[in-house]
């Protein structure tokens, strides 16, 4: 899906429906059935999980500060970007970064011709207080790549 490719490429860009279906020439509200029925999720919610997705990486992995992360992924404030990241990933970015765990809340879909996810590999994971974030997990995971967690 050509459309994927686009807001990857663009994602740290002021991306919305418009400009989108301009780019794909399709009516909006068409490209907005087509697109929530092959990912699962409307256009805005895959762009937001993507780019607080890609928050949460720069978090764990660099040290950059909170604001120029927040900036980078296309938030205008820190007060809105962290607002955005406390929802999705129940905790402030500060305290996040504490935890030096990173988890994705939304891999980057790759779709074949048939619009099948394709290159889907198991990878392993460090624990991260599993009970509390249970059902976060197990939504992402039914979610992306239909399976779920279960304690040994």
């Amino acid at each position: 899906m050509e459309i994927i490719d686009y807001i990857e490429e663009h994602l740290t860009e002021n991306l919305n429906l418009d400009k989108i279906a301009d780019v794909a020439s399709y009516s909006k509200y068409h490209l907005h059935r087509m697109f929530t029925n092959i990912v699962g999720c409307t256009i805005h919610q895959y762009i937001k999980r993507r780019r607080l997705t890609e928050a949460a990486r720069q978090l764990v992995f660099t040290d950059k500060y909170i604001i120029d992360i927040a900036l980078t992924v296309g938030y205008a404030t820190h007060q809105s970007f962290t607002l955005a990241f406390k929802t999705l990933y129940k905790e402030s970015p500060q305290i996040y970064r504490s935890k030096d765990e990173f988890y994705p809340i939304q891999q980057r879909f790759v779709l074949n011709s048939n619009h099948q996810i394709q290159n889907v590999e198991c990878i392993s994971y460090t624990s991260i207080n599993y009970e509390r974030r249970r059902d976060e997990i197990n939504s992402y995971l039914n979610f992306n790549i239909n399976c779920e967690v279960k304690v040994a």
